[in-house]
């Protein structure tokens, strides 16, 4: 724990700004920072590992921040501070995506603002979801073996069953901005059509994005050769492709999760991959780190990313800025980017 306010302690503070996270996420996140920038305001640091969920819970209690900047190795707010009278909290800026394991819905309740990284990796997760599907398509998994096999191209072509993306029935599960940012990207590549389905979502927005709505899952997975799932998790979706839904798509469809893991059944998946019948690649599981044992890493013909569909190095002082930015906005008095409303936030993992 490291305070700050001997640095920035103006004589009349206008917020109290704990910013809370490792060294390792500093030197990731926000490898510029000046702690000057924000002198008109009383600041304090405590690192996350170091302080563990005591020092993190006294911390707020004692300090009573009124903004705290946050990244993956925040604690959960304790719920006896959030619904005590001392309660100070106006404002989280989350420096990463989900804040399930930070805030609860009494927060909101109470209150307290939040952002996140916003809309500023759709593009990485859109890119991955594009080389998952293309690798797919090209039998990229067999082409170790296919290189010490040898012999005609033709052959070869024959062997890993290659083929293009143009032509193809392209469906999305999910339409939020990752999939539209990927409906974008699919563009050039002049598929047949792009369909999508999410629950909720107006058939005209989808439309309106150049993309073709579906009634039901039902009729999105019975009508695609190609499957990119990018959906949210919530309560109603989750298990929601099980092998009934698996089942809708066609012989040697590709199926591609950047979603969520838990949105697929895993037993469903393994008996595809079982029989050969889809092209498989998962970047999300519902287990994560996967154990050694986990029987997803040893099925096969499944493609395997270490979900590593976000952030891409060069991209997390980007979200870092991003934060800054939206911390600056906020003490301006100005609009946040990337703001989380109770809506978003109950549909986060």
């Amino acid at each position: 724990m490291k305070p700050l306010a001997e640095i920035c302690a103006p004589a009349v503070a206008t917020e109290r700004i704990l910013f809370a996270f490792t060294t390792r996420e500093q030197a990731l996140f926000l490898p510029g920072l000046r702690w000057e920038e924000f002198g008109d305001h009383v600041c304090s640091y405590i690192d996350t590992d170091a302080a563990g969920p005591e020092g993190w819970a006294r911390m707020l209690c004692e300090w009573r921040p009124t903004v705290v900047v946050t990244a993956w190795s925040a604690k959960r707010l304790p719920a006896d501070w959030v619904m005590s009278p001392e309660f100070s909290l106006k404002y989280i800026c989350h420096i990463t995506g989900s804040l399930k394991s930070l805030l609860t819905r009494e927060a909101f309740l109470r209150g307290v603002r939040a952002t996140n990284w916003g809309s500023s990796i759709n593009h990485t997760i859109a890119e991955h979801a594009m080389l998952m599907t293309l690798a797919l398509l090209r039998g990229a998994g067999s082409w170790p073996e296919a290189m010490q096999r040898g012999g005609w191209t033709v052959d070869q072509v024959r062997r890993l069953r290659t083929r293009a993306l143009r032509g193809r029935r392209v469906g999305l599960h999910g339409f939020g901005a990752i999939a539209r940012e990927i409906a974008t990207m699919l563009a050039p590549f002049k598929p047949a059509v792009i369909r999508a389905y999410s629950h909720g979502v107006p058939p005209a927005f989808m439309a309106g994005h150049g993309v073709e709505p579906c009634r039901s899952l039902d009729e999105l997975y019975g009508s695609s050769e190609v499957m990119i799932c990018c959906e949210s998790l919530t309560a109603e979706n989750r298990a929601s492709v099980d092998a009934r839904v698996l089942r809708l798509l066609e012989d040697d469809a590709i199926f591609v999760n950047v979603g969520r893991g838990e949105i697929v059944s895993e037993d469903a998946l393994l008996a595809e991959a079982a029989t050969g019948r889809l092209r498989i690649g998962l970047d999300v599981f519902h287990r994560e780190p996967m154990p050694v044992d986990y029987p997803l890493r040893t099925a096969p013909g499944i493609m395997l990313s270490p979900h590593i569909a976000g952030p891409t190095l060069e991209t997390y002082p980007l979200c870092g800025e991003h934060a800054l930015e939206n911390l600056r906005r906020y003490l301006a008095g100005e609009s946040l980017s990337g703001e989380v409303t109770l809506d978003a936030f109950d549909r986060m993992t």
